[in-house]
């Protein structure tokens, strides 16, 4: 998978000539990172993530999806995360409880024993979180560094995935590897 942010209007269409082709890998960069080819996505939402990396690279199997949906699922029915890359993203429903309680029942389940990494992508909906008085300044951001970092693997935040406008395809079950310095997440394609 190779899908790269760039700084474009959130209804422009993405470029032809960087369009993926089948059989070739793919790279979904946060904004800010430097250019290369790929789908270009723009103005998302994923900017409270952006400030949580933790340096590294890290290759697995790339896993993930809602971060209420993985927490539920731990213990019923989630697939090893051992070797993985775990893809989180979430919209806000109740509030920041519901996110701060998946990242803490997820270690505590044992589910992310052996992951090699995180990527996040959009949580969307937190963004007036950081500015509410009521939750003593904590925000998404300072949530997901404070539970993260924790794991002692490579973080890389602020991809463009999720519920945001025009979200990317992302294979899920494929190798994938984050490289946080050049702010990538780079897989196979699904189909070859």
């Amino acid at each position: 998978m190779l899908l790269r942010p760039a700084e474009r209007g959130p209804r422009d269409p993405p470029r032809s000539a960087s369009a993926p082709r089948r059989g070739t890998g793919h790279s979904l960069s946060r904004p800010g990172s430097d250019g290369g080819s790929g789908l270009s996505r723009a103005g998302t939402p994923a900017k409270p993530a952006l400030a949580v990396t933790v340096e590294g690279t890290a290759t697995g199997v790339l896993v993930g999806g809602i971060l209420d949906a993985i927490r539920t699922e731990a213990g019923a029915g989630l697939p090893s995360l051992k070797v993985a890359i775990l893809l989180l993203e979430h919209r806000r429903g109740t509030g920041l409880g519901e996110a701060d309680r998946a990242l803490t029942q997820l270690p505590r389940t044992g589910a992310l024993d052996g992951l090699h990494g995180v990527a996040l992508g959009q949580f969307i909906g937190f963004e007036q979180a950081a500015n509410d008085p009521s939750l003593g300044g904590w925000g998404i951001a300072g949530l997901l560094h404070g539970r993260l970092t924790r794991l002692g693997v490579s973080v890389l935040g602020g991809l463009p995935a999720g519920h945001g406008p025009r979200p990317p395809t992302i294979p899920l079950g494929t190798s994938a590897t984050i490289d946080t310095a050049a702010g990538t997440l780079t897989g196979q394609a699904a189909v070859v």
